[in-house]
């Protein structure tokens, strides 16, 4: 159905009609005319359909209202009186994504589906949450999913409690978030940028039931709302459905919702402590931001050269500013951001591995460079690559995995929030031209001494390490808590417990069998039952297997080199680990590193190397360990793409001392920023390594690799020869024709080029020895504590059940789901206050349960322990089983990119998984019963029984349970 201009279809007038050749889609922009609600439909065939409300939400405090209120408005409404529908409709769903999202001016609640029965119970579900939720008089959901005083008895220790709560700590335990905080709080004094959307653990309690509330009524409004339709979907049933249900409810109010814009409030210059863990070195772990606040960025065409620019200055291996600030010493690690989607956009250098006294260096050295640069012109090179790189991923809109009307909705918002258009946000083939005009007219210098030469809006901020700093918080902390539990009257002490116990019985009472029915779901029958498949041809190229898949891919070829790692000793797997951080980046035989960053910049679309492993189905001993290099780019540049490939994995050498030091410092420093932010990611690798061989390859990459890599970075000034040396000789023994597999996704046509250009790198490649023979990691149970100065927990409990006598089967993926939205999502979660839980079950035997960002220690470990006891009675209705079997494919059936077909093409050929394998398990998954969950409950208990234990968080938490640990251990220093 088309729309027309001025037409007025249930209750929506249609403002505008345009099409929009970069989506290929016809876009309406309507509004409806009681309630005042804006809508932007963008028609196309996509049949990954996607429906999203935002509101613009400015705070003026850092209670995190706005973050609460998205946590809270999905916690039961008028129609679906659940605790918790959004884990339901996790469940029950075949949805393509579905979450919510707090930002610092707005709140988006986005869901995508393929199924258009699925896709209107999605809308309907999350705009009843939005404009009837039960948060309003429930005081219990503020209490769960903020915060609340917390007791269990009398004479226990008052705490705080809630899912926002903890996750805000953790999000603060990360200097750069700190940072960003420090950074906001300067530029923007008087608006709403200046305080802290998410909440500030700090200010979080000092939010009441009523300013909640108050919020809500303020800012949840349809006047206030922005409705985002996109893809293939009956746009009348979709408008009608909308007006009928919800909008025609509500009247056109104001509502004042003004971002307000900041005047200038003078150049800033702060110093801000951070906590560091008592004893840690302090040397090279300040951070610095220099930010500027770019007004009219709000101009997609400003703000795409910009993000040209940052590419161009600080991220490109060729980076010139970047490059003058590591040559001057003034830190290890330099980066650089533009950030949109505010009212006033930011650009900013962050200096990482740093050191207090440089931060008078940085403003007069980066105006230096960047009036040099304006006065001589900006190298015309690597303009034309960073433009290519920003065009390739435009066409190309592969957002792994994520719906495209997904990203298409955000985007927009960049604009349609602030009263622009929202399809200027879309439309880049005007912004592209203009940029390539530009590279030649001066506009790139043109935009640096505007906006940053001559702008005194900016803020230079440093955060400086403190050991104990943490510590002494969190001991404040504890101080003001019990001083205010001193002075509370055992008739208010007995209320707090009275209500704490409350809570926790809501939080356990599972929901009627009433409530959950007014959950719409789909019956089994709905399900496809024939499991995914991929083509892939395979032929030999001069000795070389060649795995081709076929796919539609817009003149892109898409090329993947896996070489096999068997044969390695440990040193050399870790010298592995440390040339995938390399390579591409060190001079070659032939060009500089920033002529081969340019060549990649102007030729392809990318190349990405990085160390994987692939299980054998049944045995976590046998696995293929592989280098992989990424790379795409267009058929048309298809030769001179491998032609880098051949330069790169041949003729890279290690004899730029200096760019070898500063690459290795850069990698530790990035460690030290964001070891905490990967906790779970660290601890789940650490703890299965314990017991399996191929995660113990993997934590060779994780833990391990920190721990490598603060070596290397200590003795990397003054043992560069030798280190070189050693990558080197990996670099020669892995890259051979015996030990790669090729795989090259591509259309047909473009197959046919493919078969002439890539046999060229084959051929250039050493015969070499076929790789045999895996390392023998040595395992053992370490059980280790790793303590930092993080105020929040990642506890992971996890083994190997194929060592038990247990097979792997479908019913463990439906296990997963009832786990991670059930059990560990009531316990860890709802119960314990954490952010979340993960756990993880594999072909090869191995699984693992992990909390993320979890105040609680002892407890989420005895959560692991009972989930066998609680398996053992696990009876819910066949309605409630079918929305797990359902949830579970959702999670699973995620539509497939050319990119991701070709990677999950590998995965099945790597490991063994052949289509009758993989649609066993389907079909064992979609045949799962209560029956299958209870008989999982003997390998569960097996597994927990063998007591892996590992986490990290707070020095004090694991001190506290030391018991649960042979090893308590620190972060590499």
């Amino acid at each position: 159905m088309k729309l027309q201009e001025k037409q007025t279809i249930h209750g929506f007038a249609v403002d505008r009609s345009r099409y929009v050749p970069e989506l290929h889609s016809q876009a309406y922009e309507l509004h409806h005319i009681q309630s005042g609600a804006r809508l932007l439909y963008i028609q196309n065939d996509d049949d990954n359909k996607v429906f999203s409300i935002s509101f613009r939400t400015t705070p003026s405090d850092s209670t995190g209202v706005p973050h609460i209120c998205e946590h809270s408005t999905l916690c039961g409404s008028r129609k679906f009186p659940l605790k918790e529908p959004f884990v339901e409709l996790v469940k029950g769903s075949l949805n393509t994504f579905l979450n919510a999202m707090t930002f610092p001016d707005k709140t988006m609640y986005p869901v995508a589906s393929r199924n258009a029965a699925d896709f209107k119970n999605l809308m309907d579900v999350y705009l009843d949450a939005v404009f009837f939720p039960n948060m309003i008089k429930d005081k219990q959901v503020l209490m769960q999913e903020g915060w609340h005083y917390h007791l269990d008895s009398a004479d226990s220790e008052l705490t705080y409690r809630g899912v926002v709560y903890n996750e805000m700590k953790g999000v603060f335990s990360s200097p750069d978030s700190q940072m960003e905080r420090h950074v906001m709080d300067a530029l923007f004094p008087d608006t709403t940028y200046g305080v802290e959307s998410g909440g500030n653990p700090d200010d979080i309690p000092n939010l009441t039931q009523e300013s909640f509330a108050a919020f809500h009524a303020k800012y949840y409004h349809p006047s206030n709302s922005y409705l985002f339709l996109y893809g293939d979907m009956d746009i009348d049933q979709t408008l009608a459905f909308i007006d009928g249900e919800y909008l025609s409810q509500f009247h056109v109010q104001s509502v004042d919702s003004a971002i307000g814009r900041q005047t200038c409030p003078g150049s800033q210059v702060k110093t801000y402590p951070y906590g560091i863990a008592t004893g840690e070195k302090t040397d090279h772990k300040t951070l610095h931001s220099l930010t500027y606040v770019i007004d009219d960025a709000l101009d997609p065409t400003v703000a795409m050269a910009f993000k040209v620019l940052t590419y161009v200055l600080l991220q490109s291996p060729a980076a010139p500013l970047k490059k003058a600030l590591v040559d001057a010493g003034l830190g290890k690690d330099i980066s650089g951001d533009f950030q949109d989607g505010i009212l006033q956009p930011l650009w900013g250098i962050s200096v990482n591995g740093s050191d207090p006294d440089k931060q008078a260096q940085i403003l007069p050295l980066v105006r230096k460079v960047l009036s040099d640069m304006v006065r001589s012109g900006l190298d015309k090179t690597l303009l034309t690559g960073a433009l290519n790189r920003t065009e390739f991923a435009l066409r190309e809109a592969d957002f792994v995995g994520r719906p495209k009307g997904l990203i298409y909705g955000i985007r927009c918002m960049d604009t349609w929030l602030y009263d622009m258009d929202p399809l200027a946000a879309l439309s880049y083939e005007g912004a592209l031209e203009t940029l390539r005009r530009g590279i030649d007219n001066g506009y790139f210098e043109g935009l640096i001494q505007k906006y940053i030469l001559d702008n005194p809006y900016y803020a230079l901020v440093s955060l400086v390490p403190e050991p104990g700093l943490t510590e002494r918080h969190d001991k404040a902390l504890a101080d003001k808590l019990a001083a205010y539990k001193a002075s509370l009257s055992k008739e208010e002490i007995d209320a707090i417990v009275a209500d704490s116990q409350a809570l926790q019985k809501r939080q356990a009472t599972p929901d009627s069998p009433e409530a959950l029915e007014t959950i719409p779901t789909l019956t089994r029958d709905d399900l496809e039952k024939k499991v995914d498949s991929i083509a892939m041809e395979q032929q030999t190229m001069d000795g070389v297997t060649v795995c081709y898949v076929p796919d539609e891919t817009n003149g892109i070829t898409y090329v993947n080199a896996y070489f096999d790692l068997h044969g390695l000793t440990r040193e050399e797997i870790s010298y592995v680990y440390l040339l995938s951080d390399l390579i591409g980046d060190m001079d070659t035989t032939d060009h500089t590193y920033g002529d081969i960053a340019s060549l990649i910049d102007l030729y392809t679309g990318g190349i990405d190397y990085s160390v994987s492993a692939f299980s054998n189905r049944t045995d976590n001993k046998d696995y293929m360990p592989v280098f992989r290099f990424k790379a795409k780019g267009l058929t048309q540049n298809l030769d001179k793409l491998v032609d880098l490939l051949k330069e790169i994995s041949l003729h890279t050498v290690f004899t730029n001392k200096d760019r070898l030091a500063e690459l290795v410092e850069e990698t530790k420093a990035g460690w030290d920023m964001d070891a905490f932010r990967r906790g779970h990611t660290i601890v789940m690798h650490r703890v299965l390594s314990y017991v399996s061989p191929v995660e113990a390859f993997c934590d060779a990459g994780e833990l391990s690799y920190y721990q490598f890599i603060t070596d290397i970075a200590g003795r990397i000034r003054s043992d560069a020869d030798e280190i070189g040396a050693k990558l080197s000789a990996v670099m020669k023994k892995i890259f051979t024709r015996s030990a790669l597999t090729l795989e090259v996704t591509a259309s047909q046509e473009d197959w046919k080029t493919a078969k002439v250009v890539v046999p060229a790198w084959i051929q250039a490649l050493p015969q070499g020895e076929k790789p045999q023979g895996l390392c023998d990691f040595g395992l053992s149970r370490k059980n280790e504590g790793i303590m930092t100065s993080g105020t929040v927990q990642y506890v992971a409990k996890g083994g190997n059940f194929r060592s038990h006598g247990y097979d792997y089967d479908g019913s463990l993926m439906v296990l997963d789901t009832i786990l991670q939205y059930g059990y560990l999502w009531t316990k860890i979660r709802v119960q314990g206050g954490a952010y979340g839980a993960f756990t993880r079950f594999y072909d090869n035997g191995d699984m693992v349960f992990c909390s993320y960002r979890d105040p609680n220690l002892r407890s989420s470990v005895e959560a692991y322990d009972a989930l066998a006891d609680y398996l053992e009675s696990f009876d819910v209705s066949d309605r409630e089983m079918t929305k797990y079997v359902i949830g579970t494919l959702s999670r699973i059936d995620v539509p497939l990119t050319p990119s991701l077909r070709g990677a999950k093409a590998m995965s099945r050929y790597f490991t063994g998984t052949t289509e009758a394998i993989a649609q066993q398990r389907r079909d064992q998954l979609l045949a799962t019963t209560a029956a299958d969950i209870r008989a999982l409950a003997p390998r569960i208990r097996a597994v927990m029984e063998d007591d892996n234990v590992c986490v990290m968080g707070s020095e004090a938490k694991i001190r506290e349970a030391k018991d649960l640990f042979a090893n308590l251990v620190s972060l590499p220093d």
